[in-house]
């Protein structure tokens, strides 16, 4: 059970940086429209890292970590 314990303080940590990032990217996109363009690239290569990152480790230990998500249940959050 601590492992599990120590997964969700690591992964709330995560969405407490996300939710940082995501507040200043809206800040810097009000101030400056004109950085959507480098912004937009910033958010695609860190979600592209991420997914890259979930398939590698999944394909290094044999286990589809995608396959542990509902897609469509994250439609309701």
């Amino acid at each position: 059970m601590n492992e599990q314990n120590d997964m969700i303080y690591h992964l709330r940590q995560a969405l407490s940086h996300l939710d940082q990032a995501l507040n200043m990217t809206i800040q810097s996109l009000r101030e400056r429209p004109e950085f959507k363009k480098s912004a937009g690239a910033i958010w695609e290569e860190f979600l592209g890292t991420f997914f890259g990152k979930v398939r590698a480790k999944g394909k290094e230990n044999n286990i589809n970590l995608l396959s542990l998500i509902s897609f469509p249940k994250l439609r309701r959050f």
